[in-house]
């Protein structure tokens, strides 16, 4: 008799929020980390540096000790994010502390290869694009959208970039405030600061930078297909329902109220789907009912079953 293969047991799905180690999922973290530190550290060199912008956070703050003091960014950086680690392992945890130092040591490291000030250079010589010093506003449009936009993936992976992004995360989960915004409060003061060393201008491009960034940031945060609360109020509720679950696979929940002008009892079919998903939404409730009230509400966030982790 031969033995039979035992069935693999299906590996475990991802869950940014869990706290425990595992090797496959945290290897394909740091991964992210390393690849998404290095591109914003180009970002940084070609075009901010050149231009005296300001990232946000500690990384501006290290940037401008550089620009002020002649201090290298990476000596400032790593001595601001220790008291901030051990903000982070109160309240998230030890693993999402040890992400966020391993990059801020990557990010370290990263300022200080050769190839940063080359690019540096290569923007102040080069007329390629028309960007570099040669137009400030593209340079602080494009810089900031790469920059917001190469975060997300960190953060969906539950781990962040270091610095005020550990305290923008914990900020966030407690009181559901998108961490774009929560970082152009903290980083108001340093543009302040900017405006006095190197004139109003330089200090204003770094604000457009800032806020592109963050905006860029939070529309990755969110993505293309965004979440949809839908109120469907019909005669034929008995109907559609059971197609939305069917045909959809979407939960339908159903809400009693009565007519203001009838006084008639009645159900209200509530769900909630994705953008991409409304077309076939509609066809199932005109099919069953072309006069149905048909109320569509933008929703800024959905976690649970079938859209994303609970925090």
């Amino acid at each position: 008799m031969t033995k039979e293969k035992k069935a693999k047991k299906p590996s475990a799905p991802f869950n940014p929020y869990d706290q425990s180690f595992n090797l496959k999922h945290d290897m394909v973290t740091g991964l992210y980390i390393v690849a998404v530190c290095f591109i914003q550290c180009c970002v940084l060199a070609y075009f901010y540096t050149p231009n005296h912008f300001l990232s946000g956070g500690i990384t501006g703050v290290s940037m401008l000790f550089e620009y002020t003091l002649g201090i290298s960014k990476s000596i400032p950086m790593m001595l601001l994010n220790i008291p901030i680690a051990i903000v982070g392992v109160r309240h998230q945890g030890v693993k999402f502390v040890v992400f966020s130092m391993f990059a801020t040591v990557c990010y370290s490291l990263m300022f200080e290869l050769p190839l940063m000030d080359m690019i540096t250079e290569a923007s102040m010589t080069t007329e390629m694009y028309g960007l570099g010093t040669h137009n400030q506003l593209l340079a602080a449009i494009v810089g900031g959208a790469i920059l917001g936009v190469t975060g997300v993936p960190i953060v969906k992976r539950g781990a962040s970039l270091g610095g005020l992004d550990v305290v923008s995360v914990i900020i966030s989960r407690k009181l559901s405030i998108q961490m774009g915004t929560i970082n152009i409060g903290f980083n108001l003061v340093i543009m302040t600061i900017l405006g006095f060393c190197y004139g109003v201008e330089t200090a204003l491009y770094s604000i457009i930078t800032m806020f592109v960034c963050n905006m860029a940031f939070n529309f990755g945060m969110r993505g293309m297909n965004h979440i949809m609360t839908v109120f469907i109020i019909s005669e034929q509720w008995d109907e559609i329902a059971p197609h939305v679950l069917r045909d959809m696979h979407r939960g339908v929940t159903y809400i009693h109220a009565e007519g203001a002008y009838t006084g008639q009892p009645r159900k209200l079919v509530y769900c909630i789907v994705k953008t991409t998903e409304l077309t076939k939404l509609k066809k199932i409730v005109k099919d069953h009912d072309p006069n149905a009230l048909f109320s569509i509400i933008d929703t800024l966030e959905v976690v649970g079953r079938g859209f994303g982790s609970i925090n």
